[in-house]
């Protein structure tokens, strides 16, 4: 059987080659030529050759469905007897892809034939004559990586002799001694970041290239304290750091852009840390590899619970008055958050921002069954980060109106709550801001935040049932308000509700369909917003659904009652629209 009868299935298998047929080639290349590393000739057994993979030609162009980038004339030819089995591969740290012209001209490709990101493609009973070869870069951007080609009668080969991998058998570039309690701390030491070895193999979670050796050796004498590794420099860094016991610490972007590995409980031993660079291969740069007991670069990062709060302290019950309870505080401060809280437990949000040590305020709370709402307010972009009576944080940056955080609360627990207000751009500044504790909602005046199920519609109340004409039912309404969903109570398990809209519903429908379906969509010029309070008191909401930029939700069981729906703007001043009721699918791009 040729090559040109194998199947890809057999070749998942086997190796086999995958026959692509005569690819389709541009006009302007020819892929032909005088071969970059010459050629070879085999009867029988191996040869190899080593050549440079990769080009600025995709291979599609050459045979078409084929994906990496090659040279216009092959890599190599390689003259063969036929008769027996022909595997071609090749072996490289990038990953590499191959394209091959057999005698009769038809092109074969492959990517990871010969497994491990290398390239193999086997061709039984191979024909005699001149086989092209063309090995290639699987991505742009990679450069043009040592390689090399093998072919064989017996099976494939990857054997790469000019594969860069870190080696923790060799000398450290530099080599330090430290013991817990150490001075000097932060220990600076000047490095090169980058290099040809893959840290890739160190790990799987360990990414970017470095030199093979380790940049510093550190031998340290474990005390109490934890071990803080981090490193600076004008690239995207990255560091690995291999235990005293085997184990493999990895990080990107621990600190900003700059990596950093944290050790809670050192080990005694010996600390191997390479220094690397993301981005291309063999690119290197200077950086300063810092070493402390305190946190990432000399600074301690850590928020202090036990610290007395900025700005008092507070003791409430459930039914508290005033609600809300106001208290002036200066937001902001020179700890990171997201570093601060990164070996705790986030329960709710993404914390943001920078804060002080201390905690801001101090709430000591008897919980009712009302849920609880803390809010900042201030003219700049605040945050929060609160840590609760469990000892989890809860998180918030822009929840309320404007770029102002809101946290709701629903079941709280009895307990203290630190409450920390942050700025989103800190730069260790601060600015006046409100901290509001409410029972209500968020913000100065949480009633008037908040949307009022028992006001009248502002455009009437509609009983419709099931049959009902015209279909659709068109209401015309003003979408938009001022109060935004995310601190208005709307609030649904399965949708997000976004966008702004008044306190009362904008229109209320009565629904007598015995659970059939219903539609409700809004069409206008503007991006709309729906949020509809249902009969069983939850809420739906949605933005985009609909055509255009405008909202739809769909009932196939409609539930039948009152259902309270507002129609918002997702931003901007209010705008006209048609509120649409239909029994039949919503409309949608």
């Amino acid at each position: 059987m040729t090559a040109s009868l194998k199947y890809a299935a057999s070749a998942a298998v086997l190796g086999l080659a995958l026959n692509l047929g005569l690819g389709a080639t541009a006009a302007a290349q020819s892929f032909s030529g005088d071969p970059a590393y010459g050629g070879l000739s085999l009867r029988d057994g191996s040869v190899q050759a080593a050549v440079r993979a990769g080009g600025a030609w995709s291979a599609d162009l050459l045979s078409q469905g084929c994906y990496g980038y090659i040279t216009e004339a092959p890599t190599l030819t390689l003259e063969y007897a036929g008769g027996e089995d022909l595997y071609l591969s090749a072996g490289a740290d990038e990953d590499t892809m191959m394209v091959v012209r057999a005698p009769n001209g038809d092109l074969h490709c492959d990517d990871d034939g010969a497994g491990d990101l290398n390239p193999g493609l086997v061709f039984a009973k191979a024909e005699r004559g001149v086989y092209e070869l063309w090995l290639g870069t699987y991505s742009a951007g990679v450069g043009t990586p040592a390689a090399q080609i093998h072919a064989s009668t017996s099976g494939f080969d990857t054997t790469n002799p000019f594969s860069v991998s870190p080696n923790a058998s060799l000398r450290a570039d530099q080599a330090l001694r430290l013991r817990s309690g150490f001075r000097d701390d932060p220990r600076l030491i000047d490095v090169v970041a980058g290099g040809e070895a893959r840290l890739e193999e160190l790990g799987d979670m360990c990414y970017g290239y470095s030199g093979e050796a380790a940049d510093v050796a550190l031998t340290y004498r474990a005390g109490s304290l934890p071990l803080y590794i981090a490193m600076e420099s004008e690239r995207d860094g990255v560091l690995a750091v291999r235990t005293p016991s085997g184990e493999m610490l990895c990080n990107d972007d621990a600190v900003g852009l700059n990596p950093g590995v944290h050790v809670e409980n050192p080990e005694r031993g010996e600390y191997l840390i390479w220094t690397g660079l993301l981005g291309d291969r063999g690119a290197t740069a200077d950086g300063v590899l810092s070493i402390s007991e305190i946190g990432f670069q000399g600074v301690d990062r850590r928020l202090d619970l036990t610290e007395p709060a900025l700005f008092g302290s507070r003791s409430l019950r459930a039914g508290f008055v005033p609600d809300p309870m106001a208290v002036e505080v200066r937001a902001g401060g020179p700890i990171e958050a997201n570093m601060a809280v990164q070996d705790g437990v986030v329960s709710v949000g993404y914390c943001a921002g920078d804060v002080t040590r201390a905690p801001s305020f101090e709430l000591d709370f008897e919980a009712g069954q009302a849920p609880l709402f803390i809010s900042a307010v201030s003219d700049d972009d605040t945050t929060l980060v609160v840590n609760g009576p469990d000892g989890a944080w809860m998180c918030d940056d822009d929840s309320g109106a404007g770029l102002n955080p809101v946290l709701e609360i629903n079941n709280p627990q009895s307990g203290v709550y630190d409450i920390y207000v942050g700025r989103f751009y800190g730069d260790s500044e601060t600015s006046p801001a409100t901290l509001y504790v409410s029972e209500i909602g968020g913000g100065a005046d949480p009633i008037n935040s908040r949307v009022d199920l028992s006001l009248p519609a502002m455009y009437g109340d509609h009983d419709l049932e099931a049959g009902f004409v015209p279909d659709p039912y068109r209401i015309s309404v003003q979408a938009g308000g001022p109060l935004e969903a995310s601190s208005s109570g709307m609030s649904s398990d399965s949708d997000w509700c976004s966008g702004s809209y008044t306190a009362a519903p904008t229109a209320e429908l009565t629904w007598s369909g015995e659970t059939g379906p219903l539609s409700i969509y809004v069409e206008g010029d503007r991006d709309t917003t729906l949020a509809i309070n249902l009969p069983d008191g939850s809420w739906r909401c949605d933005d985009d659904s609909g055509p255009g930029l405008n909202p739809a939700l769909q009932f196939d069981r409609a539930l039948s009652g009152v259902y309270d729906i507002y129609v918002g703007v997702f931003s901007g001043e209010p705008a006209s629209a048609q509120l649409m009721i239909s029994e039949f699918d919503a409309p949608s791009d």
